[in-house]
């Protein structure tokens, strides 16, 4: 038995928040308050959502040694996720993000990554042969080819999310695909990847081309379609009162994914989902309330 349910590769971020009237465009300029300082990232989101829901997690990424850095990792511990692969490095700045939010609670975010590499792959191959799953963004392609080929000679599965700022998965959107297992798109990263609307159709054919087990396409406040090798399912999402949708996305990623490793139907995984984001967005922050599964089916019991 593996020792983890998922290895979630990729370093946590700090986020700095502002509250503006509206979102700036190009030649712009709004006059804000900043209201937060959080700790957030994408994939560091998406793996204290799945702590939170009891999945044995463990963080794959480096954190600096000053205040920054320790805040990253306070806040794994504090969500349940292992932190032994998380490498300490003197030296290093934290990702840093900067949101925007406007009154509506939507949002939009300026993302400066630092420019170091996860971990070393001696971790990297330790903490995915003992997982069940690599949740990953495929930001540089040699580095996910390198990860998705070791994950598959260890049977450990391959789950990634593919947003429209990669360039790599824009290139090389179809390999990206053979190489996973699950890919989870946002409508602008489907329609930038792949040059095409995300359609029943398309998505079916995209599974049987690649063999996936699942794929994904959450469309924000239009909900979220799917398709596995034995069904079409879509779900039109929850309507709830938005206070901050920063996150949304994660929230559902690690929600989908705990449903993928309980073999749950694709439909009531969508449901379930989009049921974890929608509590997430009735609250401030990427992490304003990451829900326990108990959290998730009252929900659901009382706005079904």
């Amino acid at each position: 038995m593996k020792t983890f349910d998922v290895v979630a590769v990729g370093s946590g971020t700090v986020d700095l928040v502002f509250r503006v009237p509206r979102l700036p465009g190009n030649d712009d300029k709004v006059v804000g308050k900043k209201v937060a300082e959080l700790i957030g990232g994408t994939v560091a989101n998406t793996a204290c959502v799945m702590g939170k829901l009891g999945l044995r997690v463990a963080s794959l990424s480096t954190a600096g040694n000053d205040y920054f850095g320790q805040s990253i990792v306070d806040d794994f511990v504090r969500n349940h996720v292992d932190i032994r692969f998380v490498q300490r490095k003197s030296g290093i700045d934290a990702n840093m993000a900067v949101i925007f939010l406007d009154d509506s609670g939507e949002k939009a975010l300026v993302y400066a990554p630092n420019d170091e590499t996860e971990t070393s792959m001696v971790q990297a191959q330790e903490a995915i042969s003992d997982s069940r799953v690599v949740y990953i963004m495929p930001g540089r392609l040699d580095k996910f080819r390198a990860i998705s080929r070791y994950a598959k000679e260890k049977e450990t599965k391959i789950v990634v999310d593919i947003e429209s700022h990669l360039p790599d998965s824009q290139q090389h959107i179809h390999e990206i695909l053979s190489l996973c297992d699950v890919a989870i798109f946002n409508k602008e990263g489907f329609r930038t990847s792949l040059q095409q609307e995300p359609e029943r159709e398309t998505l079916e054919q995209l599974v049987r081309k690649h063999d996936l087990d699942a794929l994904v396409v959450t469309c924000g406040g239009d909900g979220v379609m799917a398709c596995n090798r034995e069904k079409y399912a879509s779900h039109p999402g929850y309507q709830i009162p938005v206070v901050d949708t920063t996150g949304a996305g994660d929230t559902f990623n690690g929600a989908f994914i705990y449903c993928y490793l309980n073999n749950t139907d694709l439909a009531d995984a969508l449901s379930f989902a989009s049921a974890a984001a929608a509590i997430n967005i009735s609250h401030f922050g990427a992490r304003g309330k990451l829900s326990t599964v108990n959290d998730i089916n009252n929900f659901k019991e009382k706005y079904q």
